[in-house]
């Protein structure tokens, strides 16, 4: 389902610039119980293959090595700032931050002072497809 964005990363990727964490569904099951949210599985699927990086100084959040979840971390303290209880956090750009809605799947940014975001990609399949080509084309 995932193979040609699979393909890109590989393709692109220099060695570190994932965690490529192990995370179960014991873990995911842990982050939506802490969160009150589902996971969408696009997201589920980037934490599995790839846990926590970024490619050209686009950091996608997820799972470190040593088993952080900086995704839920984010999250948290986003909502401290009155983040919306249904996104998750996937990318800070210190101006806004990228979110996966939880209810929709879609990515939406989100800045301190909003009460929701604007649908920003249609799902994190496209958002993610997006961003690495952005950073490839510029690299």
């Amino acid at each position: 389902m995932y193979d040609n964005l699979y393909k890109i990363i590989k393709k692109n990727e220099i060695i570190g610039d994932f965690t490529y964490a192990k995370v179960n569904e014991e873990t995911l099951t842990e982050a939506e119980s802490e969160l009150g949210i589902i996971i969408s599985d696009a997201y589920k699927w980037f934490l599995k293959k790839f846990g926590h990086g970024s490619i050209g100084g686009i950091e996608i959040l997820g799972v470190g090595k040593n088993g952080k979840m900086a995704f839920v971390s984010e999250t948290l303290k986003y909502r401290s700032y009155g983040l919306p209880k249904d996104l998750i956090v996937i990318e800070n750009c210190d101006e806004w931050v990228y979110c996966l809605d939880s209810k929709t799947n879609k990515v939406v940014m989100w800045s301190q002072g909003e009460l929701e975001g604007s649908v920003a990609y249609q799902n994190f399949e496209i958002y993610l497809l997006d961003r690495i080509n952005d950073m490839i084309e510029n690299m």
